[in-house]
């Protein structure tokens, strides 16, 4: 009989909220994340298959997505398929990272392997996010973001 061992993590804020369940013998690890809109992203991982399933529902409860990823021998998030809510094929994702393990550039390819979009991450020097930029899949320019810098330190 398998035994489930259930771990709350609970922060000052109720946002995000984690709950984790893994097997004893390490090959299922589920973990609900409660996103800021009120929906929840349920990710179920098989470590030892390189998989992981996340579904997210919305406040009723309704399926609004699911992705199938499978992981990199690090663990991460390395080709993913989006399905929408009636289980309706989307695209394929794939990330790339850097030597930091920093997600360097998500790329969107359609079903016949075309690339529909892309976003390139930046990073400061100390790995910190700070922007990103989206791209269409003729390589044009769409859009940046720049995360906002700290304001200078006041002098005394």
């Amino acid at each position: 009989m398998r035994r489930l061992a259930f771990a709350l993590l609970f922060g000052f804020t109720t946002i995000p909220f984690c709950a984790l369940a893994q097997e004893d013998n390490g090959e299922v690890r589920v973990s609900v994340v409660l996103n800021a809109d009120g929906s929840r992203t349920v990710y179920e991982t098989n470590a030892a298959n390189h998989k992981t399933i996340a579904t997210t529902t919305g406040k009723d409860g309704k399926l609004r997505e699911k992705i199938r990823w499978d992981l990199d021998e690090n663990g991460r998030f390395l080709r993913g398929e989006v399905f929408g809510p009636k289980e309706q094929f989307r695209f394929i994702l794939q990330n790339k990272y850097d030597a930091s393990n920093h997600l360097i550039e998500e790329t969107h390819f359609a079903k016949d392997q075309n690339v529909i979009g892309k976003i390139v991450f930046r990073y400061d020097a100390a790995g910190h996010q700070v922007g990103y930029s989206t791209y269409d899949g003729a390589g044009k320019l769409l859009g940046q973001t720049v995360a906002p810098s700290p304001p200078p330190a006041k002098r005394r």
